[in-house]
């Protein structure tokens, strides 16, 4: 019995450090997820600028004939 004992112990710390593992290892999806949506928004933002200076340089280059 006390060898049982002995495993079921052993299998609970393994069991154990695995959890904590995992939950070290979602925080840091959760992280990269946050860092991911950040830098979308900002590549968004920067789309709509980027689209705003195309239609100035548009109708700047409009005044221009060749």
């Amino acid at each position: 019995i006390q060898a049982m004992n002995q495993q079921i112990a052993t299998a609970a710390e393994q069991q154990s450090a695995v959890a904590e593992e995992i939950s070290r290892s979602v925080v840091s999806v959760r992280d990269v997820s946050e860092q991911t949506a950040a830098a979308s928004e900002e590549v968004a933002a920067s789309s709509v600028e980027l689209a705003r200076l195309g239609g100035q340089l548009q109708t700047l280059v409009s005044h221009f004939r060749v």
